[in-house]
């Protein structure tokens, strides 16, 4: 371990302070140094075979260089100052570091950055300018920086990209400028580049010509700027893009001629948090290699019924968050591919029973269909779901359940259904639950539940019962029961739990086992005494 320490001893009014500069060894030729107020400080430290360094300053405010040649700083190849308190680069910049490919200058209170700082056809490949007050990139600068892979100036303030700034940068696969001020943008010819990151900025129009010249590009997110439309033309020009990411925008209507041209390769489509309102009927059809689909957040009122036709690949879809009151026939009927689907924060009354189509959707895991307005689940509603593993219906209206509503769900391990009006379970019903390992029925109006035999439920080991108005006997057997399976109540912090709030009623003398009759519960007016609680 080579550790060089430097005590200087200040004096100000009587009292003295001490200031420690200090180099370590982190690993493989990875050194920290600390407290450094000059690139001449760091060279007494650097030795030939030092290959990172990392500069962190606690106390000191900046780091300079000067205009003396630095020669021990030649064989550095990576260079991280984002911990320095700030940079002041002189007449030579970092034209000294000859052989440096990474170089982190993140935070250091950049107001610019000059093509006669590096050095010509410098090695660098890794440049991090990101957190700084830039405000143009300019084309001499990138072209002293042939060799760039990865380029991050996100967290400036960047208006303005000179025309064809980054031509010269034919290595360049990563451009990250996230967090500026951009707000119209050409980036130019750029044959290898794949990734391309502008959120939010302040692009308002951005049309298929400005992309024109990246062919290799599979990643575009413009997230969180002001644009209210797509030009049709985008994929003719970017005919490799895998990803898009256009969340929170303004974006009001996805049109089918948006994709229009070659097969896309598209498999992430982010259109969430925008104000479109519909989707019409084959909208996404030629996307068949799509994957993950999300619209959450819009304004979804109306959907076709072929809207998703010929998604044959698509994994996940999230629809949560609009206002979606009705899902037609067949809706997802040939999403075979699909595992996931969030239909949560919706207006949904009343789920159909062909929405998932007659055809077993082999996939399909996860259902989430809580925070709407359920009342009634077609008794074939989930007839086509055998290998579901989560059904979330919390936050609903429903009453009660039907046996064929869960028959078919032989495999699900967490079903949720808290929050609704539920007065009682069938029998049936929970012996279906072979595979259950979590079940959340707290806050409906059950005051019982069928007498639990030995063999219901055998893998449950989760569960949520509080908030209901249970007769005192009920929660008795319910709760030595659960005892003997070693069963964990989830919110056993909860208010109910703790004496705040009631867990069961007291029924009436001289009752004493559990009644498990709900007209005679009625008639006893338990749910009622419970709520005047």
């Amino acid at each position: 371990l080579q550790q060089v320490i430097v005590l200087a001893w200040l004096g100000y009014s009587g009292v003295y302070a001490k200031d420690v500069q200090e180099c370590e060894l982190l690993a493989n030729q990875s050194y920290i140094c600390r407290e450094l107020e000059s690139f001449e400080q760091l060279q007494q430290y650097v030795q030939d075979d030092w290959v990172a360094v990392r500069v962190v300053n606690a106390r000191h405010t900046g780091l300079e260089n000067g205009d003396e040649p630095l020669p021990k700083l030649r064989k550095l190849q990576q260079l991280d100052l984002s911990q320095s308190g700030g940079l002041t680069l002189g007449a030579l910049g970092f034209r000294d570091f000859a052989a440096l490919q990474q170089l982190n200058l993140s935070h250091c209170q950049l107001e610019q950055l000059l093509a006669k700082q590096f050095a010509a056809a410098a090695p660098l490949r890794n440049l991090d300018v990101s957190h700084n007050d830039l405000q143009l990139i300019s084309s001499e600068l990138l072209q002293q920086l042939p060799n760039l892979v990865y380029a991050n100036f996100s967290n400036n303030l960047i208006a303005e990209l000179q025309l064809d700034a980054f031509k010269s940068l034919k290595q360049l696969l990563y451009l990250q400028l996230d967090t500026n001020e951009l707000e119209n943008v050409t980036i130019g010819a750029n044959a290898q580049l794949q990734h391309l990151h502008m959120s939010n900025n302040n692009l308002r129009d951005f049309r298929w010509c400005q992309l024109r010249g990246l062919p290799q590009l599979r990643e575009l997110h413009l997230h969180s700027n002001w644009l209210e439309q797509l030009d049709s033309g985008i994929f003719y020009a970017l005919p490799q893009l895998r990803v898009l990411n256009v969340s929170n925008n303004n974006i009001y209507a996805i049109e089918r001629s948006l994709f229009l041209g070659a097969e896309p390769q598209l498999q992430l489509l982010d259109f969430s948090s925008n104000n479109v309102k519909q989707l019409e009927d084959y909208v996404f059809s030629k996307l068949g290699r799509l994957e993950t689909l999300n619209l959450w957040y819009n304004s979804i009122s109306s959907i076709g019924a072929c809207a998703f036709r010929q998604l044959r690949a698509l994994q996940t879809l999230q629809l949560q968050g609009n206002a979606i009151a009705v899902l037609p026939a067949e809706l997802f009927a040939n999403l075979t591919a699909l595992r996931v689907l969030n239909l949560s924060h919706n207006k949904l009354q009343q789920l159909g029973a062909h929405v998932f189509g007659s055809t077993l959707l082999r996939n399909l895991s996860y259902v989430d269909l809580s925070y709407n307005s359920l009342q009634q689940l077609h008794a074939l509603a989930f007839s086509s779901l055998p290998f579901l593993l989560e059904l979330r219906l919390q936050r609903n209206k429903l009453l009660q359940l039907d046996i064929r509503n869960f028959a078919p769900l032989r495999r699900l391990q967490l079903l949720t259904l808290s929050e609704n009006r539920l007065l009682q379970l069938d029998e049936d019903v929970l012996s279906t639950f072979d595979k259950l390992q979590l079940l959340e029925i707290n806050n409906n109006q059950l005051s019982y539940l069928p007498a639990l035999a030995p063999h219901y439920l055998p893998h449950l080991q989760h569960i949520q019962i509080e908030g209901n108005p249970w007769q005192c006997s009920c929660l008795d057997e319910l709760t030595s029961w659960l005892h003997q399976r070693q069963v964990v109540y989830t919110r056993a912090g909860s208010a109910y739990y703790s004496g705040q709030k009631p867990l069961c009623v007291v029924t009436p003398t001289p009752m004493q086992q559990c009644l498990r009759d709900l007209l005679a519960v009625q008639a006893l007016g338990i749910v009622q005494h419970y709520e005047q609680i």
